[in-house]
């Protein structure tokens, strides 16, 4: 099997963003070559026409589908929400609509990539206000969690019931 196939079927089967380490590992791949197969394979992804894209997230790469193909995915295939991202979306829903400022005061600076893959997930928005950004859920994250709510209160109401029931 050639090297970008091998990194394909790794990013495929992992259902979540990889690092180059991470890919030379389940392949076996030589770092080096890695890098050179994750362009080729990015390369490869650009030129044809499809749903489906590798792309870089920091120091990952993803296997995600292309922004305008998502509204046709999400529904049937909702990505899993990794752990670290859980507690920046719990305090973006609770005290939504939030500023982002005071989010990177609560949380600190790794928020910015935190909120770059909750983008990428679906489960915020953002909107400009200034020179900062009003965060927000959408209509995915309800979905996903199952949260049969609509107005803001009524989202910080059920999240604030399902804390308390969980204690």
């Amino acid at each position: 099997m050639n090297q970008p196939i091998a990194i394909e079927a790794a990013l495929f089967s992992s259902g979540r963003p990889l690092t180059v380490n991470e890919l030379a590992e389940a392949t076996g791949i030589k770092i080096s070559e890695c890098k050179k197969s994750i362009n080729e394979l990015i390369n490869n992804y650009k030129q044809r026409e499809g749903a489906l894209e590798v792309v870089k997230l920091g120091s990952k790469y993803a296997l995600q589908l292309k922004k305008d193909a998502t509204t046709y995915g999400r529904k049937l295939a909702p990505r899993e929400v990794p752990s670290y991202l859980l507690k920046t979306l719990a305090l973006i829903a609770h005290e939504q609509p939030m500023l982002q400022t005071e989010l990177k005061r609560h949380l600190g600076s790794k928020i910015y990539e935190h909120l770059r893959e909750l983008e990428e997930y679906g489960m915020i928005e953002r909107e400009r206000i200034g020179r900062t950004y009003a965060l927000k859920t959408t209509e995915s994250f309800l979905d996903y969690f199952g949260i049969d709510a609509n107005e803001e209160a009524d989202i910080k109401k059920y999240l604030e019931g399902a804390v308390s029931e969980s204690i």
